[in-house]
């Protein structure tokens, strides 16, 4: 059972920005998207997009036209993806952090519809190695695209070119019961991750499913998919942490800020998920659900940082190279004759005594190998 070290409010929403959604980390920042009441449809309204530093202080802000949904940091490039107007009328922005340049909207190539008649968009966007993949919305008929994937790799220009991974009516394994061959739930694809193992986790909002697509857009692909229990309030974002302890950043969307919560005793094989008013430990096996961080006030954007493996204990580390200088000069006394055992002209030198070399290269090692545990924490 997960337990909760310490929440605390992240951030706040800068002044006119509201109903914090998308949240996702990269170049040492965390990244929040601003509804601000903007049509999902691209007819009026934009949003903005806020980039924090790690103690929750606004770096930069930027203004998106429409309503920009997904939000993700490509980790091939470092640049930040944000997708536009889920409900038609789609396109993609990206923002490079290193000059903060945004550039001009990228549409997608036909048969995507734009216009009156666009009813349809992407939600979200998953990275897996140079791979691009889409969630794709409101899907009407068998064999309409629920997921995709951008066949203009990481770095796109001109007209978005896609081909579909996984459709309405495709179907997978039941992962609670067993059963093979049961129809999909992704009548309302939303959210989509990438796992540690690289495969997708879409979420069907209204579906109240997750769904798993594994070795997605090759020959190998499958697919699996775990229910919430009857009564749930309906999932938003949906993630599977790679260590057992780190911290929780939920977009707090009706409380306007982001909350993090410390977290320890997470198991690495559940699923955690934003759903309604709280975030949700869910056994993908059992479909149990174990309601973990509660009293949220809308609980949408989920993003996990796993806490730094291998990272020094300070007050240990300074403790033993004080061990190590107090035992240095304790040695170096008894070899002048301040401290113990003296020796005599042409006596055969004491082997346990140190060298003036060897103690010097003893503090030398430990404060080098103080300052390569240290430099990395300090940067990371």
């Amino acid at each position: 059972m997960p337990t909760i070290q310490s929440t605390s409010i992240f951030a706040t929403a800068p002044d006119g920005a509201k109903s914090p959604d998308s949240i996702t980390a990269g170049n040492n920042s965390i990244w929040v998207e601003y509804g601000d009441s903007a049509k999902s449809d691209g007819s009026g309204g934009s949003s903005t997009i806020v980039q924090y530093d790690l103690l929750g202080t606004v770096q930069n802000t930027y203004t998106l036209p429409g309503l920009a949904d997904g939000l993700k940091v490509d980790p091939a490039t470092g640049d930040v993806w944000a997708l536009q107007n889920q409900d038609g009328n789609s396109t993609v922005t990206l923002i490079d952090p290193a000059t903060g340049q945004v550039s001009a909207p990228l549409s997608y190539a036909a048969p995507y519809v734009y216009g009156a008649d666009s009813t349809r968009g992407y939600d979200d966007v998953a990275f897996v190695g140079q791979k691009v993949f889409l969630s794709y919305t409101n899907p009407k008929n068998p064999g309409d695209a629920v997921v995709q994937q951008l066949t203009n790799g990481t770095a796109p220009f001109g007209s978005l070119q896609t081909t579909d991974v996984l459709r309405f009516g495709d179907t997978g394994t039941n992962l609670v019961t067993g059963e093979l061959n049961q129809p999909l739930p992704v009548t309302d694809p939303d959210s989509l991750k990438s796992l540690p193992d690289g495969s997708l986790i879409l979420t069907g909002e209204n579906d109240k499913a997750f769904t798993i697509i594994t070795n997605p857009g090759t020959t190998q692909q499958s697919a699996s998919f775990v229910t919430l229990p009857a009564g749930s309030a309906s999932p938003d974002d949906v993630i599977m942490p790679t260590t057992t302890s780190g911290t929780f950043y939920v977009s707090n969307q009706n409380g306007n800020d982001i909350v993090a919560a410390k977290v320890t005793d997470l198991n690495t094989n559940d699923l955690y998920a934003s759903v309604g008013t709280s975030v949700e430990e869910v056994d993908p096996k059992t479909g149990t659900v174990t309601p973990i961080i509660t009293g949220l006030n809308g609980s949408h954007g989920l993003l996990f940082v796993p806490d730094a493996q291998g990272a020094p204990d300070v007050a240990a580390l300074l403790q033993s190279i004080s061990q190590d200088l107090y035992q240095a000069f304790a040695n170096l006394g008894s070899s002048t004759g301040q401290g113990g055992a003296s020796s005599s002209g042409g006596a055969a030198s004491n082997p346990s005594i140190p060298s003036a070399a060897s103690v010097i290269s003893l503090l030398s090692g430990d404060a080098s190998n103080a300052l390569a545990l240290l430099l990395p924490t300090a940067k990371g």
